[in-house]
């Protein structure tokens, strides 16, 4: 009987110690302040949309070859119902910053598809019709800097990487979301 409980109290302590040890390399939702870092986002899917972005090239690039001040980042993932779900939003929400002349050039607008190939994020982005840069992330690139991989996460973050409003999960109003982006976006 004592050995029992002596074998007891080892698994026990054990599984104690695996799951303190799980949850200190946790993830943490990203949160206002926090920088992203030197992320490298795969290359646009077409030329127009690196124009948009303003590269010099269609090829990899960092959020500081972005020639906007701000850029508007959704992580999320083609599979993902809550990321269906909220594609119209924020084409509503893109369409909103297009039309307002103050945010038009300081926002920058990208979709970056986590664990996604090319022909994935082209599938998304003809099916949601979405008329900004969704770029594939196969590796998880942003996830990883970000240390939070679920998604959708949308983010307004500045040239630095540094995230100056973020939502996790899909958004139900671009109009509620957009006077948050206007006071982030000064």
């Amino acid at each position: 009987m004592r050995n029992k409980l002596m074998v007891l109290s080892c698994v026990l302590a054990l599984v104690f110690f695996l799951g303190a040890v799980s949850l200190a390399g946790a993830e943490a939702e990203p949160k206002v302040g926090q920088v992203l870092g030197a992320v490298k986002f795969a290359k646009p899917l077409t030329d127009a949309e690196a124009q948009y972005l303003g590269l010099a090239k269609a090829g990899e690039f960092t959020l500081k070859d972005v020639k906007a001040p701000y850029i508007l980042i959704e992580q999320f993932n083609t599979s993902c119902p809550h990321c269906m779900h909220q594609a119209p939003g924020l084409n509503k929400l893109f369409t909103m910053v297009q039309q307002d002349s103050a945010l038009k050039d300081k926002i920058k607008f990208m979709s970056v598809g986590q664990a996604n190939d090319d022909s994935a994020v082209k599938m998304w982005k003809a099916f949601h019709k979405v008329p900004f840069p969704v770029l594939p992330d196969p590796n998880s690139a942003l996830g990883k800097a970000l240390n939070f991989t679920p998604y959708p996460v949308s983010m307004l973050v500045d040239k630095s990487g540094k995230i100056l409003w973020v939502e996790i999960g899909a958004f139900e109003s671009a109009d509620e979301v957009l006077p948050k982006i206007k006071a982030a976006a000064k």
